[in-house]
């Protein structure tokens, strides 16, 4: 579950070069509520609490906004490279998504009974050390797992 937190994560920065690229703004209302909307219905399909599913959706809404930010200032302040190119976010960007996401929510309602355990917190900042020691995270995406990972334990 936490690596395809990570792995919904680390898209960010393909969506906000996309975003670069088009001018659209890191916001979108509409989309987010569809986003968060999915995630409800598809939790009460496989039999998740939809307020934790929605809960932990709203927090990778968050951290990717975080990412997107964060990039987007340092590309137009000539702090970083922008980038060259960027995928198409409807037809490249979202599918990948949509696949995390059609595996993200069954994999929370597999381990949403663990989020009240008094040992979730450490658990939880155990695996996440491990999976970012593991997983090559740009600086900025790294830094937003933090919140991407909020509401996973109570």
């Amino acid at each position: 579950m936490l690596r395809l937190v990570i792995e919904r994560l680390d898209l960010a920065p393909e969506v906000a070069a996309s975003k670069y690229f088009s001018g659209q703004p890191v916001t979108d209302a509409a989309r987010e509520q569809a986003v968060l909307d999915a995630a409800s219905a598809a939790a009460t399909e496989a039999g998740a609490d939809p307020a934790y599913v929605v809960a932990v959706f709203a927090d990778q809404i968050a951290a990717s906004k975080e990412v997107q930010e964060s990039l987007l200032a340092q590309w137009a302040a000539g702090e970083s490279a922008a980038p060259a190119e960027a995928p198409d976010l409807a037809t490249e960007v979202r599918p990948v998504l949509d696949r995390i996401t059609t595996e993200l929510v069954p994999a929370l309602a597999a381990t949403a009974p663990f989020a009240a355990d008094p040992g979730c917190g450490a658990a939880l900042a155990d695996d996440t050390a491990e999976v970012l020691v593991a997983s090559p995270l740009t600086s900025e995406v790294a830094a937003a797992v933090a919140t991407a990972t909020s509401s996973l334990c109570d």
